[in-house]
């Protein structure tokens, strides 16, 4: 009769179990080839009087598409001047990223716009997820300056992504200008015991939009714990 046996050091091993009585290996835990896909051990045969054999079993784990794709981030934002527009039907405007955790085909990942673009104003390159202005001359400010476009991603398996990313388009007229503080560098001294929500000083920026000039009044307030300052911020018209 002869005994089967883990060889030393993987009498641990828990995925694994070898029967002694026949040398059978099954399976005694569940298994995940994105944790581990390879096993290598010996298996020792030992007869009655003691003599003994050692051989190697290597088992390989085969991938299943046991997994979603995720975008990471899950939102994006973008903001187009109505003059740059043209130059993003060859340049993307943003592009979108999903992982998943297969491999091979099961993790290769295809992107498809799946709402929010009912007038075909944008394009998606399905592999990269290179998002690109489909029809420049129908994007203005005026016309809808806000687009927010819902991105799927689905595997080669075609496991879709359970959330689907959210890219947020603002088309910012090119008359606008962005705004000017009075001064590039403000200083103020505070105490370190200074209570919560103290105004500390203000900063301030002059913004032309729409003919007017508006002042925008920036209020430094004293925060607690990691954000140690609040930023108050209101318009009035000069």
């Amino acid at each position: 009769m002869v005994n089967y046996t883990l060889g030393e050091g993987n009498t641990k091993l828990k995925e694994f179990q070898v029967r002694s009585d026949s040398g059978e290996i099954c399976i005694s835990s569940s298994l995940d080839y994105e944790t581990r896909n390879v096993y290598e051990f010996p298996v020792i045969a030992t007869d009655r009087g003691g003599l003994s054999t050692t051989a190697m079993v290597k088992i390989q784990i085969t991938d299943i598409n046991d997994n979603n794709p995720i975008f990471y981030p899950s939102e994006y934002n973008v903001s187009l001047r109505e003059s740059g527009v043209s130059s993003s039907a060859t340049s993307p405007v943003v592009v979108v990223a999903a992982t998943d955790l297969d491999s091979g085909k099961f993790g290769a990942i295809t992107y498809k716009i799946v709402a929010g673009n009912d007038a075909d104003l944008f394009r998606i390159e399905k592999t990269t997820g290179e998002i690109f202005i489909n029809r420049p001359s129908l994007l203005s400010a005026r016309g809808q300056p806000y687009h927010r476009l819902n991105i799927s991603a689905i595997d080669g398996g075609n496991l879709k992504s359970i959330k689907d990313a959210e890219v947020f388009i603002s088309i910012i007229d090119s008359a606008q200008r962005p705004p000017i503080f009075e001064h590039t560098r403000y200083t103020y001294t505070v105490s370190e015991n200074v209570r919560k929500d103290t105004v500390i000083g203000n900063v301030k920026a002059t913004v032309f939009n729409n003919g007017k000039f508006l002042k925008l009044l920036i209020l430094l307030i004293l925060k607690p714990l990691l954000t140690n300052f609040l930023v108050n911020n209101c318009y009035f018209s000069l």
